[in-house]
């Protein structure tokens, strides 16, 4: 799965993805790592960019979909965690603390909250609240891992989840499974140009341990035997439609229900699990909300709640990725995403190739691409532009000569994640102007899968020179 040389950690601390925890503060003689903690990821600049370019996709690609946005607070009282089973269930992997005596938790999981928001909404708004019913949040979560287990992004304490709850009528479970897979792929493949085929994906039906039912795992095991067999009949469909082999793990489910996790097949054997689909009888029932919908509705409903995540923790799913692509990032999400090279020869030329590589850059910059600039001799040049194209990597590469310049003829280099390799682009051109249309429409072209997700281009322009 990983350059032997580099893996995400070395990948995300060159794009200022990451910062590297070992690396030390020299002034304070400190590492960054003993100062944040370990298990925190702490994202630099052009990490905070990727993060925040990704969670505006997220959010419209869920809006559009019929998803509520919610956000909710980090910290509860433990007594919502003992509803919800994760005081019995999960405690070892909780942070627990006391405030004026009473005990609270920093949340693990995002579920108790939103079931919370849909009781509130059936209570205010009544029979006209439609089900299905579906909640999505970019939930920061807190898990604790031991010291040993952790390792860059891939294994976290604190971690953010594309997090989503469906509360739907037993009915309408299945449909509302198999709407989930779909949209997972749309995410995978315009996104993140991942096909989900069997070549790339195989999907795991995470079973019970029937043995460890009533201490591991809430319920009965007649309530896990007919879920498991329910969610069989679901991952056979799925392999029906999309081509996927599917194989069981026994013990994987969660505490409250069986799952259905996507594993990433990677280099060699290597394998990694990136979104999960998970099927939930168990929560609707501690919360009491079949009484509360009984109440409402005034018949009874039989209710499930699906839990969905895509990406799963987004940490681990960018340090999966960027293991998997070697660094290389969508067009949309990259840091750099276009550098500017200006090819100086010392003759008369210099001065018109200062000009156009300036306003090529004002140009791309105008319109929020994220553009670097770098002006160097012939000499020179494949000595930076091979340290740039193995550190920061920008998904576009321009190069203004004196050569371009008489000629009037240039060539836009970018690079095609679908095939993992460069492509270029011929162009003619009489001004700046032209070049950077020229540019522009190799960016929209990278652009259009996610402008296909959600109907918008996602331009956050900020000056990153420094990093070349």
């Amino acid at each position: 799965m990983m350059d032997k040389q580099k893996d995400h950690v070395d990948f995300g601390d060159e794009m200022d993805v990451l910062v590297r925890p070992t690396g030390r503060i020299s002034v304070l003689d400190r590492s960054f790592g003993s100062l944040i903690g370990a298990g925190i990821p702490f994202f630099g600049i052009g990490g905070g960019v990727l993060r925040w370019t990704l969670y505006q996709i997220l959010t419209d690609f869920h809006a559009q979909r019929g998803y509520h946005v919610v956000m909710t607070p980090a910290v509860a009282r433990s007594d919502l965690f003992a509803i919800s089973g994760h005081l019995e269930f999960y405690r070892e992997n909780m942070y627990l603390f006391k405030i004026e005596d009473k005990e609270f938790a920093i949340k693990p999981m995002n579920c108790p909250f939103h079931v919370l928001l849909l009781m509130n909404i059936l209570q205010k708004y009544r029979e006209h609240v439609p089900l299905p019913f579906r909640i999505f949040e970019l939930g920061q979560v807190h898990r604790y891992e031991i010291s040993g287990a952790l390792y860059g992004l891939l294994r976290v304490r604190e971690f953010t989840q594309d997090d989503a709850h469906i509360f739907t009528p037993s009915e309408s479970a299945k449909a509302e499974i198999l709407k989930t897979v779909e949209e997972m792929r749309e995410i995978y493949e315009k996104l993140f140009q991942i096909p989900m085929n069997a070549e790339n994906i195989r999907l795991r039906l995470s079973m019970s341990d029937p043995a460890l039912i009533g201490s591991d795992y809430i319920g009965t095991r007649e309530q896990w035997t007919e879920a498991e067999e329910y969610l069989r009949g679901v991952a056979d469909e799925i392999q029906r439609r999309y081509g996927i082999e599917y194989f069981e793990g026994k013990g994987e489910a969660a505490f409250y229900g069986p799952k259905l996790d996507m594993v990433l097949r990677t280099e060699g054997e290597g394998e990694w699990q990136l979104g999960t689909v998970q099927f939930d009888f168990n929560l609707p029932h501690r919360f009491r909300l079949a009484e509360l919908v009984r109440d409402v509705y005034g018949e009874e409903i039989p209710m499930y709640m699906v839990h969905r995540a895509y990406l799963g923790s987004i940490e681990r799913f960018i340090g999966v990725y960027m293991d998997y692509r070697k660094g290389r990032l969508p067009f949309p999400l990259n840091p750099v995403q276009a550098l500017v090279v200006g090819v100086l020869g010392g003759g008369r030329e210099d001065e018109e190739i200062r000009r156009i590589v300036e306003e090529v850059r004002r140009g791309l910059a105008a319109v929020g691409i994220r553009v670097v600039r770098l002006l160097t001799d012939k000499v020179r040049v494949g000595r930076y532009v091979r340290k740039v194209e193995s550190s920061v990597r920008p998904s576009i590469q321009l190069f203004i000569g004196a050569r371009e310049v008489e000629s009037g003829e240039g060539r836009v280099k970018y690079y095609d994640l679908s095939e993992g390799r460069h492509r270029e682009v011929p162009f003619a051109f009489s001004g700046p102007e032209e070049i950077v249309q020229a540019v522009l429409g190799v960016a929209e072209k990278l652009e259009e899968p996610v402008y296909e997700l959600t109907g918008r281009r996602y331009r956050l322009y900020e000056d990153l020179n420094y990093m070349v």
